[in-house]
C-alpha cells in the first residue's frame, strides 16, 4: 500500500520543503503539478543539501543547489550538472501524486 506523504497543495508550487521519512531526512520539490523527492544527503560528501530550513533550490528556482559547496542538481533527475559531484547524483525516493496527494511509491 502506497504511504501517504502529504498533500501536493502543502508544497509550495515552485518550491521544496524539507521531509522525515522512515527516520530518514529528505527533501520534496514541486514544479507544478510534479513531485520529486530525495534524501538530503550530497553526494559530494554526504552533508544535507541545505544550510535553511526547506531552501533547496537556486535562487531562479531552477535547480537544486548544496548550499556547502555549491553543487547544483537537475530538478527531475537528481543529476548533478555542476560542481565537484559533477555526474554524481542525488539518491530519489519514488513517488507519485494521486488525487492531490503525494504518496511513497516503494
Amino acid at each position: 500500500m502506497p504511504q501517504h506523504v502529504c498533500n501536493i497543495d502543502d508544497l509550495p508550487e515552485y518550491g521544496s520543503k524539507e521531509l522525515e521519512l522512515n527516520g530518514e531526512r529528505c527533501f520534496a520539490v514541486r514544479q507544478g503539478s510534479e513531485v520529486y523527492i530525495y534524501r538530503n544527503s550530497c553526494p559530494h560528501v554526504g552533508l544535507p543539501l541545505n544550510l535553511m530550513p526547506d531552501q533547496f533550490l537556486d535562487y531562479d528556482k531552477r535547480y537544486i543547489q548544496c548550499t556547502s559547496h555549491g553543487a547544483i542538481f537537475e530538478i527531475n533527475t537528481g543529476l548533478c550538472v555542476a560542481g565537484p559531484c559533477q555526474n554524481q547524483s542525488l539518491e530519489p525516493i519514488p513517488c507519485l501524486v494521486e488525487n492531490g496527494s503525494v504518496v511513497l511509491t516503494e
